[in-house]
């Protein structure tokens, strides 16, 4: 793991296509402005796993049941998670 300190206002750049600005911090809380091609999927770590949690819960049941299998990159109740459009801000 890379463990970097930013101030406010400074960012990390990922490859040439994902900037990660820290906004502002209040006590223990940090805000990250993220800048990425919309096509980027960004999701809170503690969703993504409920995500992959369900996924592997579904193709188990699914490989008991003799159907076909799911792949691990079919979403369950994805409808029901809010997600952010990631672009520009103005």
């Amino acid at each position: 793991m890379l463990v970097l300190s930013r101030k406010i206002n400074e960012s990390i750049q990922i490859g040439t296509d994902i900037n990660i600005m820290v906004i502002d911090v209040r006590g223990d809380i940090v805000r990250l402005g993220i800048t990425a091609p919309q096509s980027t999927q960004i999701w809170r770590k503690e969703l993504w796993d409920v995500i992959v949690k369900e996924n592997q819960t579904a193709a188990r049941a699914s490989s008991s049941d003799n159907a076909p299998a799911l792949p691990l990159s079919t979403f369950s109740q994805l409808s029901r998670i809010p997600t952010v459009n990631v672009g520009e801000h103005s």
